[in-house]
């Protein structure tokens, strides 16, 4: 069986810092335009200046459509496995076996924004990646809204963040799903001979 949470609409301050990213990359495509329309880029004038502002841009398109890619879209509980689906990337599947527990975050509501970032960002179409959190330790974020953070603890990997749009729900079905699991695991390991 499983069951399927979708991820939690980006909250206010990831939309403003991914419309904020993209509307940048926009501004910075706006001389090269100007001078194309004017004609001077055709006759090579600011040609430099020009290629270097499209490149920053392109560059810009480029790190938005990443992270659009690795976008969380739904958190899904299976038999044995959470799996974090993502817009284009590949899923993210963890075993039960890797889980100690799982928790409500919202004392992190505040952090992804002043954490220490390893790689990818805090706040383009979500907050992704793996973090250090001065009072928490090491994180891993695939989560999209602040108010709505679910913490995944793992036994030899950081804890992973998440964010279902209904995080009450998701906790309660998740603790049955590690509960079942475990007593599973139990009933098929073979009793210790004597």
């Amino acid at each position: 069986m499983e069951t399927s949470f979708n991820a939690a609409a980006l909250d206010s301050y990831a939309v403003r810092i991914t419309n904020g990213v993209a509307m940048l990359g926009g501004i910075l495509m706006l001389p090269a335009l100007f001078l194309y329309l004017s004609g001077l880029l055709v006759a090579g004038v600011a040609l430099t200046g020009t290629i270097i502002t499209i490149a920053i841009a392109l560059t810009l398109a480029v790190w938005l459509t990443l992270n659009y890619a690795v976008q969380p879209v739904a958190y899904v509980v299976t038999g044995d496995t959470l799996v974090v689906r993502r817009r284009w990337a590949r899923a993210l599947r963890i075993p039960f076996k890797q889980i100690m527990g799982v928790s409500f975050a919202s004392a992190l509501a505040d952090v992804p924004r002043f954490g220490l970032r390893w790689s990818f960002n805090a706040g383009v179409f979500g907050y992704h990646g793996p973090f250090h959190l001065d009072p928490y330790g090491n994180v891993f974020f695939a989560a999209t809204n602040r108010e709505r953070l679910v913490a995944v603890a793992r036994y030899d990997a950081p804890s992973l963040i998440i964010s279902p749009a209904r995080p009450r729900e998701f906790v309660e079905t998740f603790r049955e799903a590690l509960l079942k699991s475990a007593s599973v695991d139990q009933e098929t390991k073979p009793e210790p001979s004597q």
